[in-house]
């Protein structure tokens, strides 16, 4: 390394030192543009790239790193890192499977194999890294929350939550451990527990629909549908493309008897899903629950055919959407434009959303700390 590649190198080290990774990053370039083959300058780069989200930039200096000097193992544990955030399973675990042939206690790359078992839904082979890093690291909260979800994968139910109760004390803001208890007190029944772990997670990572996905279906266990509705919503416009929450939506709205949005619901949810069966069913659900027994049969038959969405069911769904919003309508006597047939399909393409509301005398506030009309 020349002395100017050094001094460059030396302040990108400092920079990144002090969080500033961005300017830390420019300097690291500079540096490796000085001393292209320096490998320490090329894996601090590629590290940095890392940290700014870069993920296919740095993978690419991360290869040739590891191509120039296999046993480089750092470098291979960061690519290995890099193919699993982009979801390269087969590659990372490769990669974290060499690593610790050479270095069994390996700490990157005993969490990374078993967070990849554990994407590939292999938790009984995920439990084996998991555990070998919680003797490592017994009170880090991270590797307590990974060993947690094996366990609770496995059915291990008592084990999982005596792990997550463990890390939260260790750290009582950390978000996937409360998600992790959550999905787990779930499978207990245990609704109101996972409320008050929902609603803190929802406050501590409020860009996270998970929180208010596990709220909606634990209010829901309790018969609080209103509510489950509310926070389903509130997931839903974090993820407005998921047709997940589009269909947990079709469901509770025709739980509550409020059939056009089931069916709105259901037929946005197949339109953004990759794979529709849910929302078919969903759809099929809210037609029998009409008494449109004829319809709801095609739909279920055709799902079982993986025919799809029949075309002529669509435009009955869509034509009752109209008619239903219609008679609703004229039923409250209210002065809303009613939708006319050139309006079809912008009533039906965009996802009913919910109004939230300035508190007053007359709104009641929920459990989200929102406020809707109260209809008791």
């Amino acid at each position: 390394m020349s002395e100017a590649a050094q001094e460059v190198f030396e302040n990108a080290i400092a920079l990144q030192g002090r969080g500033d990774i961005t300017m830390a990053l420019s300097y690291f370039r500079k540096a490796l543009e000085l001393a292209p083959q320096d490998t320490e300058i090329a894996y601090h780069t590629a590290s940095a790239l890392l940290q700014n989200g870069q993920l296919e930039e740095a993978q690419s200096q991360l290869r040739r790193i590891v191509f120039t000097d296999p046993n480089h193992l750092k470098a291979r544990a960061s690519l290995a890192n890099c193919q699993l955030l982009i979801d390269d399973l087969d590659n990372a675990k490769t990669n974290f499977s060499e690593v610790l042939a050479q270095t069994p206690d390996n700490k990157n790359a005993l969490y990374g194999l078993a967070s990849v078992l554990l994407k590939e839904n292999n938790p009984v082979e995920a439990s084996v890294p998991a555990k070998i890093l919680q003797n490592l690291l017994p009170d880090n909260t991270a590797v307590l929350t990974l060993f947690a979800e094996t366990q609770a994968k496995t059915g291990q139910i008592e084990p999982a939550v005596a792990l997550y109760r463990k890390a939260l004390k260790e750290d009582p803001d950390h978000v996937p451990a409360m998600l992790g208890l959550a999905q787990t007190l779930l499978m207990r029944k245990q609704f109101k527990d996972v409320i008050e772990l929902a609603v803190t997670a929802a406050q501590l990572s409020p860009q996270d629909p998970l929180p208010l996905e596990m709220l909606s279906v634990a209010l829901e266990g309790l018969g609080e549908l209103e509510d489950a509705q509310e926070a389903c919503f509130e997931a839903a416009k974090l993820a407005p493309n998921s047709s997940q929450y589009l269909t947990r939506l079709s469901i509770l709205s025709r739980k509550l008897g409020d059939h056009v949005n089931s069916i709105k619901y259901a037929l946005n949810a197949h339109d953004s899903a990759d794979e529709p069966i849910g929302a078919l069913k969903a759809l099929g659900a809210a037609l029998a629950a009409l008494k449109y027994s004829n319809e709801a049969r095609k739909v279920l038959t055709d799902i079982s055919s993986n025919c799809g969405l029949d075309p002529v069911i669509r435009e009955f769904a869509e034509t009752l959407i109209i008619e239903k919003t219609k008679s609703d309508i004229n039923d409250r006597h209210s002065s809303e434009a009613v939708p006319t047939p050139n309006e079809k399909n912008d009533s039906i393409n965009e996802h009913p959303t919910p109004t939230v509301s300035a508190p007053d005398d007359d709104l009641m506030p929920n459990v989200l700390g929102l406020h809707r009309q109260d209809k008791s």
